[in-house]
């Protein structure tokens, strides 16, 4: 019987260790101690090279790797765009795996086995590969993000600083401005070079709650959005609220996972959509008056906002008040 391969790739800053699980597809599927091929490339340009090259000699059926703090990307995007079928998973995700078999011992050679193997039993699915313009798009939207950080903890620095200290940080902090609208300034003109992103960009913000920064990150990191389902978009995102119940205890619910850059800025155009957006302001309202904990009420905003944008892209129409 001829195999099929899984491959895992655990993620470092600087190496990434493979594993390849040979299966047999008349046996039930089960863990293995050892790997079929191990091995760790450097993390570069080179070391991507040639573990693309081997991986498409290989012809493996899936290839997970875990998020790792953005390491993860350039190779990812790589395997992507030479037509290999790479899925990325959340490190929890791998971890909760491993540790329902047992798996309590943790290297970069036994997660790189354990990610082989749970590619054969949980077959996740490769995200949408974002566009050139698209990652061009969040790059500069990150790099904004950073400045706006950076700019954030300089001018909570100055509230208390001494004259001297005070003489340091104000030219830093003219600095910064200057850096975040040439970085604003850029990432107008990178969606307006792509006519599918800037259609899409001004067709978000038709919506009362999304401006420009949202529209960005919604076009640059979530190139699923008006392709998925309401529920499927949601938890994309991570703004589906997960029970915790068990026999006669009823925890609370909770959210996990997603997309933190797009739901961080979700938040912020749910809070906008609380006071302009009629739907949002009255789910809002009606949750508040129910004595609901206002983290509830604005993930619930957030899923509605969510939801409402994924059918304007699916259907190509701006937002209206249904009211």
């Amino acid at each position: 019987m001829k195999h099929v391969y899984f491959v895992g790739i655990d993620v470092g800053k600087d190496r990434l260790d493979v594993a390849v699980k040979a299966v047999d597809p008349s046996q039930p599927s089960q863990p293995t101690k050892r790997a079929h091929q191990a091995w760790a490339s450097p993390n570069n340009e080179a070391g991507l090279k040639g573990l693309i090259e081997r991986l498409q000699q290989l012809a493996p059926l899936l290839i997970v790797l875990e998020a790792s703090g953005g390491y993860e990307r350039h190779a990812y995007l790589a395997m992507r765009e030479a037509g290999l079928p790479a899925a990325l998973v959340q490190p929890g995700h791998a971890r909760a795996f491993a540790r329902s078999m047992g798996l309590l011992a943790k290297t970069d050679k036994i997660d790189a086995l354990v990610l082989a193997y749970f590619a054969e039993v949980r077959r996740p699915e490769p995200a949408m590969l974002p566009t050139a313009n698209q990652s061009r798009i969040a790059d500069l939207r990150g790099v904004r993000s950073d400045l706006i950080d950076t700019r954030t903890a300089y001018k909570n620095r100055l509230k208390t600083a001494s004259e001297t200290t005070r003489r340091h940080i104000q030219p830093l902090l003219d600095e910064l401005e200057k850096s975040i609208a040439s970085v604003e300034a850029e990432l107008k003109q990178v969606i307006k070079g792509n006519a599918d992103d800037a259609k899409r960009a001004a067709l978000l913000r038709t919506a009362p709650g999304v401006g420009p920064i949202i529209a960005a990150t919604l076009v640059g990191e979530l190139p699923e959005l008006g392709r998925l389902s309401r529920r499927e978009i949601s938890a994309l995102v991570g703004v589906a609220p997960m029970n915790r119940d068990s026999g006669r205890q009823h925890g609370k619910r909770s959210i996990k996972g997603g997309r933190n850059e797009v739901r961080d800025m979700l938040y912020m155009g749910a809070v906008s959509a609380a006071k302009w957006n009629p739907p949002i302001r009255a789910l809002f309202e009606r949750l508040t008056a129910a004595g609901k904990l206002f983290k509830v009420v604005m993930t619930a905003c957030m899923r509605k906002l969510i939801v409402i944008l994924n059918a304007m892209v699916a259907h190509g129409r701006p937002w209206s008040n249904p009211a």
